[in-house]
């Protein structure tokens, strides 16, 4: 079986994107990991969750707003959910070496 293709939503209005994380919260997805330093939410954010051993990361910052990066299905899922399509590119916020500073220490932290 091949490797499953990671896609990123891009632009996402900040009050979308935080819709769409208490939207999967609700549906009963845990946040393992939230960016917890003293600009979190005002200048950067990242988050982490998790729901039966499938992750769906989430980044903001505040110019180019929120980004999701999970499986292309599941992309389709959480965009049936809020009812629009939401623009594919690439990241800012979450490049792989962004990502690399914050997943490792996502590990055993549930919150």
């Amino acid at each position: 079986m091949g490797e499953i293709e990671m896609i990123t939503a891009i632009n996402i209005e900040t009050n979308l994107w935080n819709r769409i994380i208490n939207l999967l919260k609700f549906t009963n997805w845990v946040e393992t990991y939230r960016y917890d330093e003293f600009d979190a939410g005002i200048d950067f954010d990242f988050a982490v969750l998790e729901n039966d051993g499938e992750e769906v990361l989430f980044g903001w910052d505040n110019w180019v707003e929120g980004e999701i990066h999970c499986s292309e299905s599941r992309m389709k899922k959480i965009e049936s959910l809020v009812g629009e399509i939401l623009k594919k590119g690439e990241p800012v916020n979450l490049k792989p070496e962004v990502i690399k500073l914050y997943k490792p220490a996502t590990k055993g932290k549930k919150t």
